[in-house]
C-alpha cells in the first residue's frame, strides 16, 4: 500500500493502481474494480468521476480512511460491510455484520410475488409477512412495490431488526412494516390478523457441509444463524411450511428461496403437507432452481 509518511500525496490514478495491486495479492478476483468502488466512497464521488479526474490528490484524511479499507478487504472483509451498503432491486440498504449481505438471487422472490399478485394488488391493502428478514430488503422492497400493502417482518435477531427499521426509514415505508423479534423455527405466535396474502422467507438453506466449504468472506464475516440451514439444508422449510399454511389466507402465496439444487426436495416437502396447490419451481438466471412458490389450498 501507499507511504502515507511521503510529503507529495498519492494521485487518485496512483492510489487507484497500488490498492489494485495489494488487493489483487491478496486474491480478490476483481482488483480494480473493488478498488475503485472503495475510493470512491471514501471521495463520496462517482466511479465516472474517478475517471475524469485522475489525477487529482487525495487528502491526508483521504488517504487515512482509504488506507485501512484496502487492508479490511484483504482480510477478506466483504465489500458491503465496509461500504456499509449493498444494492437490492435497485434500491441502497444499509447492512452490518449483524445481517446477511443480500443477494441478486434473491430479487427472484420480488419478481414471483409480482407474478402471483397480479397488477390489481397494487390497488389492494394486501398483508404480507417477511420470514427471517435480516437487512428487511424483502419487506421494504414489498411495501415499495405495494403502496397499500401491510408488511410484517419477523427476525429472532434484534439487531437484525434494528438494521431492517433503519432501512424501512431509509425507504420511507416504516409507517406500514410491523417488526416482531420471533424465531421462524418455533411456533410463530403471530397477532391475528386475519391471515396473510403472501409469505415470503428467505431462510438459512446452506448444510452443514456447505457451511465447512464456505469462501472466508461469508464464514468469517456473515451471521452463521442466517446461513445454517441443518444438516440437509432442509431444516427451516419443514417448519416454515406448516406454519405458513397456518397463517396463509386460502389461496394465499407462499413464496421461499432456495439452495443448489434443493429446489426439488422443498417441493416434495410442501407437497407431502397437503396444504398447497400449484406448486412451482422458478429458474434463476443461470438454470437453477432458486425459487419455490404455492398457493394455500382453498378448502
Amino acid at each position: 500500500m501507499m507511504d502515507s509518511s511521503h510529503s507529495i500525496s498519492p494521485t487518485q490514478k496512483n492510489a487507484l493502481h497500488e490498492a489494485a495491486v495489494t488487493l489483487s495479492a491478496s486474491g480478490i478476483e476483481q482488483p480494480r474494480l473493488e478498488a475503485e468502488l472503495l475510493l470512491a466512497h471514501v471521495l463520496d464521488a462517482s466511479k465516472e468521476d474517478l475517471i475524469l479526474h485522475p489525477g487529482r490528490e487525495l487528502t491526508d484524511a483521504q488517504e487515512k480512511q482509504f488506507e485501512p479499507f484496502i487492508q479490511r478487504r484483504c482480510r477478506r472483509e466483504p465489500l458491503a460491510y465496509i461500504l456499509g451498503q449493498r444494492e437490492f432491486w435497485s434500491l441502497e440498504f444499509t447492512v452490518n455484520p449483524k445481517v446477511l449481505i443480500p443477494r441478486p438471487e434473491t430479487e427472484g422472490i420480488i419478481e414471483q410475488l409480482l407474478k402471483m399478485a397480479g397488477t390489481g394488488a397494487r390497488d389492494h391493502a394486501i398483508h404480507i409477512l417477511d420470514a427471517g428478514t435480516g437487512s428487511g430488503n424483502l419487506a421494504v422492497v414489498a411495501a415499495v412495490e405495494f403502496p397499500l400493502a401491510r408488511v410484517t417482518a419477523v427476525d429472532c435477531s434484534a439487531d437484525a431488526l434494528a438494521v431492517a427499521r433503519e432501512n424501512a426509514r431509509k425507504h420511507r415505508v416504516a409507517d406500514r412494516i410491523e417488526f416482531l423479534q420471533r424465531d421462524i423455527m418455533l411456533p410463530w405466535n403471530l397477532p391475528d390478523t386475519g391471515g396473510f396474502d403472501f409469505i415470503l422467507s428467505n431462510p438459512p438453506y446452506l448444510s452443514s457441509q456447505e457451511m465447512a466449504r464456505l469462501m472466508p468472506d461469508v464464514r468469517d464475516y456473515e451471521p452463521s444463524a442466517a446461513l445454517d440451514g441443518g444438516p440437509d439444508g432442509l431444516a427451516c422449510y419443514r417448519r416454515i411450511v406448516p406454519e405458513a399454511c397456518d397463517h396463509l389466507k386460502p389461496g394465499g402465496g407462499l413464496i421461499l428461496e432456495v439452495g443448489d439444487d434443493q429446489a426439488g426436495s422443498v417441493k416434495k416437502i410442501i407437497q407431502a403437507h397437503d396444504g398447497y396447490y400449484e406448486i412451482e419451481i422458478v429458474q434463476d438466471l443461470s438454470g437453477r432452481g432458486r425459487v419455490v412458490s404455492a398457493r394455500r389450498a382453498l378448502g
